[in-house]
């Protein structure tokens, strides 16, 4: 049976690990697939991926200053542009990656297309990743659940959702748990020294900050440890750093090697011979404080240990209980300072087999696939029934 399906993202396609698990539990059950995304730098993706080429794809253009009362104004033109565009391409199934395409994704379904199958993933619970007025928190929290109660299907990334942030009651054969883990992609890793690539001098520990940067991810303290010159420590900052300040700061800093946006495996090769991997998150933040970060699987896939921070309390156990890295106190530069140095003398050490063997036997998605096939196809037939 022809199945036309979209994926539709507020980022680009490649932001989220899960758009790779997606497509690999999903292989054979679409006959047409595109996706639609918001490159918010104004920049079309070209990721260099092979794994997303001949996916057709449609881009809103539009550059998302962070901070300010235009990206409020954009991402509500975004929904009109993103509604616009489902209805002329009339898609069977769409699955929905965050809050901010979950509603015009029932908008079509509900106006326009009873039959299409809506898969909303929200990666995160969009009510408790900022701070703001509790009523307000309460308002957003509402409305996710909303969408969760009108979407067909929902995946979660941890059992988060039924401990802390659901508010309806949902049935077993409506959502799937998967972690925000993905393939092992160990064997594809380059074998090229990162020292020889970036002139690192070689007795130098390397500390990775890649991926999204913000107020809320440690981002005044890797300040103040980058100025701080510790010796023999290189950092290497890698992603699309939306304020322009904060990325004339690491261009200016003689122990950063600053590279812009990075493919996944080029994150891995940078994480796989990093000395460990700073996942530093606000744990203001409820979301922060209980959310299991990507990059904490992806270390883990590469054999290198974390650091968090003791308020991550979920993860903090995991890192804690498993012997998976090391944490410190939000915030707490000296305690920063001294974890470098006992990495610096030795005084830490961690086995990469063991942190491997870990993610293997806990999270590899190969362990999930075949349920999460299972899953789509279940609901894709649910439609030949309807």
């Amino acid at each position: 049976m022809s199945t036309r399906a979209l994926f539709i993202y507020p980022a680009d396609f490649d932001a989220t690990t899960a758009t790779r698990r997606v497509l690999e539990a999903s292989k054979g059950l679409f006959t047409e697939l595109k996706f639609f995304y918001w490159a918010r730098n104004g920049h079309n993706k070209d990721t260099g991926d092979a794994f997303y080429e001949g996916i057709p794809k449609e881009v809103f253009l539009k550059v998302a200053p962070p901070r300010s009362i235009y990206v409020v104004w954009l991402t509500i033109y975004y929904q009109w542009w993103l509604l616009n565009k489902i209805v002329k391409y009339r898609p069977d199934f769409i699955s929905a990656f965050y809050f901010y395409t979950a509603f015009p994704a029932l908008i079509y379904k509900y106006l326009f297309n009873r039959n299409c199958k809506i898969v909303y993933d929200p990666r995160d619970y969009f009510a408790v990743c900022y701070l703001v007025h509790p009523i307000v928190t309460w308002i957003l929290r509402l409305v996710d659940n909303v969408f969760m109660l009108l979407s067909d299907r929902v995946i979660f990334p941890d059992r988060q959702y039924f401990t802390y942030y659901g508010m309806f009651t949902m049935p077993d054969w409506k959502y799937f748990v998967i972690p925000n883990s993905t393939e092992d992609s160990f064997s594809v890793i380059s074998h090229e020294s990162i020292y020889d690539v970036y002139n690192i001098p070689v007795d130098n520990i390397i500390i990775p900050i890649i991926g999204y940067f913000s107020d809320s991810r440690g981002k005044d303290l890797y300040f103040k440890v980058i100025e701080s010159r510790v010796e023999g420590v290189s950092f290497i900052v890698a992603g699309v750093i939306r304020d322009k300040t904060d990325e004339a700061f690491f261009r200016s800093q003689p122990n950063v090697i600053f590279l812009d946006k990075i493919s996944y495996i080029h994150a891995l090769w940078i994480m796989k011979q990093s000395t460990f991997v700073p996942l530093l998150y606000n744990p203001a933040s409820l979301n922060n404080k209980h959310a299991i970060p990507t990059k904490f699987y992806d270390s883990l896939m590469v054999g290198t240990p974390v650091m968090v921070t003791y308020e991550q309390t979920d993860v903090f156990q995991l890192v804690k209980n498993h012997d998976l890295g090391c944490a410190i106190a939000y915030d707490d530069l000296d305690e920063f300072l001294e974890i470098l140095d006992k990495f610096k003398c030795n005084q830490f050490l961690f086995n990469s087999d063991k942190l491997r063997q870990y993610f293997l036997q806990n999270y590899d998605f190969s362990i999930y696939k075949d349920g999460l096939n299972e899953f789509y196809n279940n609901l894709l037939n649910s439609k030949v029934n309807n």
